[in-house]
């Protein structure tokens, strides 16, 4: 994501950075997530551009999880409110078509093991590791708080 467009500047002021007067050099510099702070390895970082503040440059970066997460809130606070989301079509905002799609690539496409419907941003569920009868291997599957699970 670059800041170079009004689009992008747009963007950037729904996520909502964090001050970076409050954060560590690590999160500061882009090593860390600067939402939740956990380290960030290179392919899978969601870079969200260069920011000059008070003269001085730094990078954020986030992990995949926090941007779909910022993106989702950021959507259900702008969605309501602007009528281009509003219409049938909701092509034509492109701060919300952006906010879309931050949130269908950063976000895993997990399904629930008792409905099969896909566990959207934002629903809560728990997740269920299972191990094979051999002791070879496993499964993780998911289920949304409100499904009961199914029984093996």
């Amino acid at each position: 994501m670059t800041r170079t467009t009004a689009t992008g500047l747009e963007v950037l002021a729904a996520l909502a950075l964090p001050a970076l007067a409050g954060l560590d050099e690590a999160r500061a510099a882009g090593r860390s997530c600067v939402w939740g702070g956990e380290p960030l390895e290179n392919p899978t970082a969601v870079d969200l551009g260069v920011q000059l503040v008070d003269g001085r440059t730094w990078f954020p970066r986030a992990c995949p999880t926090c941007t779909a997460q910022r993106a989702h809130q950021a959507l259900v606070a702008h969605a309501p409110m602007c009528p281009a989301c509003r219409s049938e079509d909701a092509t034509d905002c492109p701060l919300g078509a952006a906010l879309r799609h931050l949130v269908a690539a950063h976000t895993p496409v997990r399904y629930c093991s008792a409905c099969s419907r896909q566990i959207g941003p934002g629903e809560e569920y728990e997740t269920h590791l299972s191990q094979s009868p051999s002791g070879a291997g496993g499964a993780t599957t998911h289920t949304h708080t409100v499904c009961p699970r199914r029984r093996r």
